[in-house]
């Protein structure tokens, strides 16, 4: 009968240092390999200390080797549980606390587009290799994934066996080599000054869809800022943003902590005014945007989305060639900034009123060639060229 483990020496930048082994009866094989911490020094080599500590280590491995030779999607589910010991040790030792909705994704992930894949129905977590992710991904692949989903999933196996590694349950990251898909990331759609002009003189749908689109577009306002509107965050032209209504999770501070103030426009005073009228309860205190199934909560971010979709329809702008242009909600913002750098409003101003933390930020919100009419830029350089 094998040993349950055995010695070896190794040589580390802090001296020479005994090592141990343990024998895998799952595996065959001596599969765990750790350090004592205890130089070799002196005539007896400080072998029996040793030989106590990795008695002493030896129920803690044997957990580790339950952990790996569980199979791989079982890890991978346990993993991204809400109560996992990941989850708790980022909020309570790192001080870093996922969100509710970046562990559920990775858990939807591991579901919907790792659990469904023949290539890893039968192994465990010991057991994958570099060459079985390379196959994967090109199972993905086949799936019509695009790259951006393929590396989203990949980052929720990633994450999940360099856990592992860091808990020298495993001995190798088989991710080491591993580099994620080349992206081709699509251009977020954006509204041009005729599309704005023309949504603004047509009737709206309905004054609620027309007050969430306006947000957006006339004061770039995001989805979770529009949706965590207050009553009492509307005073006199401003929006105190205080605000963020986050997906899965409530009512949070506004991204990064910063709350700021929003100036908006009179037609939206007109808009604010006729959904008072209609608001299900308009007092100080409660959500603009209450949902009429759920009350003393906001609406769903499908009434957002079904908004703008009505809003764009009824400007003709098919849903077809809103998908094929990219436009979403968010899209809005972009339009925002992009049209008021055109507007003639300075970067200092959009940048408070976008509450961008950086010049950089808001250049990747500007998408002007989309925007402007050149046929007008080539009158204006002829008359500047008095021709």
């Amino acid at each position: 009968m094998r040993s349950s483990f055995s010695l070896f020496k190794k040589k580390t930048g802090n001296g020479l240092m005994w090592y141990v082994r343990f024998w895998n009866e799952k595996a065959n094989d001596y599969t765990i390999f750790r350090s004592t911490g205890i130089l070799v020094e002196g005539k007896r080599e400080r072998r029996k200390e040793a030989e106590q500590k990795a008695q002493e280590m030896l129920s803690e491995i044997r957990l580790d080797m339950e952990a790996v030779d569980r199979p791989l999607i079982t890890y991978l589910e346990e993993f991204w549980k809400p109560d996992s010991p990941y989850v708790k040790e980022c909020a309570n030792i790192k001080k870093k606390p996922l969100s509710t909705y970046y562990v559920h994704q990775n858990s939807v992930n591991v579901r919907l587009h790792i659990k469904p894949c023949p290539l890893f129905n039968k192994i465990t977590l010991r057991k994958l290799t570099a060459g079985l992710i390379k196959d994967w991904m090109s199972w993905c692949i086949d799936q019509k994934m695009s790259g951006r989903k393929i590396n989203s999933v990949l980052s929720s196996m990633r994450v999940a066996v360099h856990y592992a590694v860091e808990r020298e349950e495993l001995d190798k990251n088989p991710f080491r080599n591993i580099k994620p898909v080349t992206e081709t990331p699509k251009e977020k759609g954006v509204l041009t000054f005729a599309e704005r002009m023309k949504l603004l003189n047509t009737i709206p749908p309905d004054p609620l869809s027309r007050l969430a689109v306006l947000l957006g577009l006339l004061c770039g306002m995001r989805m979770g800022e529009v949706r965590g509107l207050h009553w009492s965050d509307i005073d006199n032209g401003l929006i105190h943003l205080t605000h963020n209504f986050v997906h899965m999770e409530g009512l949070k501070k506004p991204k990064r902590g910063k709350t700021r103030t929003v100036p908006y426009p009179a037609i939206i005073e007109k808009v604010f005014e006729e959904v008072r009228e209609i608001a299900i309860s308009p007092a100080t205190n409660n959500y603009i945007f209450e949902s009429i199934k759920c009350p003393g909560q906001p609406m769903f971010e499908i009434f957002f989305k079904n908004a703008l979709r009505r809003e764009l329809s009824n400007i003709s702008i098919s849903l077809d060639e809103q998908k094929k242009r990219n436009i979403t909600f968010h899209s809005l913002r972009h339009s925002f900034i992009t049209l008021s750098r055109l507007d003639g409003i300075s970067d200092l101003e959009i940048q408070a009123v976008a509450g961008h933390s950086s010049r950089r930020m808001m250049e990747h919100y500007t998408h002007a060639d989309k925007v402007i009419d050149f046929t007008a830029v080539r009158e204006k350089m002829g008359r500047v060229a008095g021709l």
